[in-house]
């Protein structure tokens, strides 16, 4: 289950590896065109594995990465 808050980012580093570990959560490859909920595994082309830690509107997303905190477009069609 998924946290709302978090203590420090060391606890959020944990909850990554053991998502990546675990053998019942696959990451889905990231695309801004899809919807993505919060605590999906995601992998990101450039930033790696993440999780989606919060959301911002509809079409935003907060991800944690190991490396650094991204917000991410989601719903989000090209013209």
């Amino acid at each position: 289950m998924l946290k709302t808050k978090w203590k420090n980012k060391t606890a959020k580093k944990e909850y990554l590896q053991l998502l990546i570990n675990s053998s019942e959560v696959e990451a889905t490859n990231y695309d801004m065109s899809r919807p993505h909920q919060i605590g999906q595994l995601i992998n990101h082309p450039k930033f790696g594995i993440g999780f989606i830690q919060g959301t911002i509107g509809e079409n935003r997303i907060q991800v944690f990465f190991e490396e650094s905190e991204r917000v991410l477009l989601q719903n989000w069609i090209k013209v």
